[in-house]
């Protein structure tokens, strides 16, 4: 039996969560900046490499959301699957428009490179958009999430 009041529980509870959400979105991160930017690399056009990245990304952060940060793997896939698309569709979305508003309107090009404002972009939608949604929205207990 634990020594921690209910919320202080709770609290903990959701830092675990919060821990394990910044890993997923770690790798998930990893695996669309690198996508990207190798398709960057081989003369794609920025915003094509961005959005491919974003699916990738998004493909490899659900299934560890589900199943790991979440606990939500008995929930139904589907539902959580479609949740998730409509939210990962307006990020992807976020994602494209900001990098356009600051690379070509802001003319953020270190180097010549679009990359590190197309990442600039990524950091600030995960972090306004992507975890409230898939914490409140996609995998809420209200939407078949179950743990705690």
């Amino acid at each position: 039996m634990s020594s921690l009041t209910p919320q202080a529980e709770g609290w903990a509870a959701e830092a675990g969560r919060i821990a394990r959400a910044q890993a997923s979105s770690a790798l998930a991160t990893f695996v669309d900046w690198a996508l990207m930017t190798s398709l960057v690399a081989l003369h794609v056009h920025y915003l094509v490499a961005a959005c491919v990245g974003a699916l990738a990304g998004a493909v490899t952060d659900f299934s560890v959301k589900k199943w790991w940060v979440f606990g939500a793997g008995h929930g139904l896939i589907h539902a959580q699957a479609l949740r998730y698309a409509a939210v990962s569709a307006a990020s992807a979305g976020w994602n494209v428009l900001l990098a356009w508003a600051i690379v070509d309107l802001a003319g953020v090009r270190p180097a010549g490179s679009p990359v590190p404002g197309v990442i600039l972009a990524s950091l600030i939608v995960g972090f306004v958009w992507n975890y409230p949604l898939h914490r409140h929205f996609v995998f809420s207990r209200s939407t078949g999430h179950a743990s705690t």
